[in-house]
């Protein structure tokens, strides 16, 4: 395989586990969301709903680009990859 078609199946790669990560920090968000008593009070029952989007967001790209790094680290796929945005320096 050729080193576009590598990089074209990490990114696809990459991205499934992000959506993964994004809705399991939801749903665990969610979860821990339950079990505290904010059902009364409609504005803080809405601040959490935010706090808990925000954090997932957040949380998964950390996540993410750790694993990714590891990944890239770990099985020496920067040879095997074309670089996602081109190489630096090639201003004219």
């Amino acid at each position: 395989m050729s080193k576009k078609t590598n990089s074209l199946l990490f990114i696809l790669a990459a991205t499934v586990l992000n959506l993964v990560l994004l809705i399991l920090l939801f749903i665990i968000g969610f979860i821990i969301l339950s079990l505290l008593p904010l059902q009364e009070n409609q504005n803080l029952l809405m601040g959490g709903i935010a706090v808990v989007f925000i954090l997932a967001i957040v949380l998964s790209f950390l996540i993410y680009s750790k694993i990714v790094k590891w990944a890239i680290a770990k099985f020496n796929l920067e040879d095997k990859m074309d670089p996602l945005f081109g190489r630096g320096g090639k201003r004219r």
